[in-house]
């Protein structure tokens, strides 16, 4: 079967975001924040994910 992009399925099925959900977010993101750090990251190139991976592991181990 040949299919073109507009015609995959979507990955996962597309909930409406609940009210609360949605309320919550917008009080909780803050756009300048969230731009910071895309500029940040753009600036230095990011981290390595070997770097993010072992973060992430420390904050599982407790450490």
């Amino acid at each position: 079967m040949n299919t073109t992009p507009a015609e995959s399925p979507e990955p996962f099925p597309r909930e409406p975001i609940p009210p609360v959900l949605l309320a919550w977010a917008q009080q909780t993101f803050d756009a300048e924040e969230f731009l910071e750090g895309v500029r940040e990251i753009e600036a230095t190139g990011g981290v390595p994910f070997e770097s993010l991976i072992a973060e992430v592991e420390a904050v599982v181990r407790g450490s």
